[in-house]
């Protein structure tokens, strides 16, 4: 990475003794303290960078809405130590569980640890903010939804075999999806941790649309990695 050097032209004027107006002052300190921050954050790579393509569709929305009323909760649990990867991996267990229960078709207990694990989900964001991001606690998330996906497609496929190839089919799907998502400048993506929730939630209530649901969501898997492709290729040279 190259970094190059945007001082304001205000100090630049003063290194080369050329007078300048006092009343730029200010604003050139703000600018240049703004740009060593933006700079130590990318040296660090503990913070993400904004890409016109980053995100996906209901994560995002549900992101914008919840931030701000989760935040004086996030800094609950981080005034009391409470670690974002506690948060992630107390998801995960929730929801291994919940696989024990749809594979002895227990759905609705599977529901209700889904649930609990979303909200889980929900809160290890702003909690990762309020102590700031790290690498390992981004890479965490990420396996661990992806493992947690493809898990509860098994444990479906477990509780009634019939469901084997609709279930491989989802999960090759996710195999897709998630290869695409490791290109941050790849593009949109339509499938997030918020759909896949709702459509394993519709499954435990009705587990009979299971197959129904896996070809429709991984389908949009599919999509979700061919769009993030052709962005790639539209901005190859």
């Amino acid at each position: 990475m190259v970094l190059v050097s945007a001082r304001p032209a205000a100090f630049a004027a003063g290194d080369s003794g050329v007078g300048y107006d006092k009343r730029g002052i200010i604003p050139a300190l703000q600018a240049e303290a703004a740009l060593r921050r933006t700079t130590d954050k990318v040296l660090r790579f503990d913070a993400p960078v904004s890409t016109p393509y980053a995100g996906v569709m209901l994560d995002s929305l549900l992101r914008r809405r919840l931030d701000g009323p989760l935040a004086p909760v996030a800094a609950w649990l981080a005034a009391r130590k409470i670690k974002s990867w506690t948060l992630t991996v107390s998801a995960f267990l929730c929801t291994a569980v919940a696989m024990l229960d749809i594979g002895h078709r227990t759905y609705l207990a599977a529901l209700a640890l889904l649930v609990i694990a979303g909200a889980f989900d929900l809160l290890d964001g702003p909690v990762a903010r309020q102590e700031g991001t790290t690498p390992l606690g981004a890479t965490l998330d990420r396996v661990l939804s992806v493992i947690a996906a493809a898990g509860l497609a098994f444990a479906f496929a477990l509780a009634e075999p019939d469901r084997a190839l609709a279930a491989m089919f989802l999960m090759l799907g996710l195999v897709a999806r998630t290869a695409a998502l490791s290109e941050p400048q790849a593009g949109w993506s339509v499938v997030g941790k918020t759909e896949l929730f709702i459509a394993f939630a519709l499954a435990c209530l009705f587990p009979a649309w299971f197959s129904i649901l896996a070809y429709a969501v991984g389908i949009l898997c599919f999509v979700a990695a061919g769009t993030r492709v052709a962005a790639l290729a539209s901005q190859a040279p």
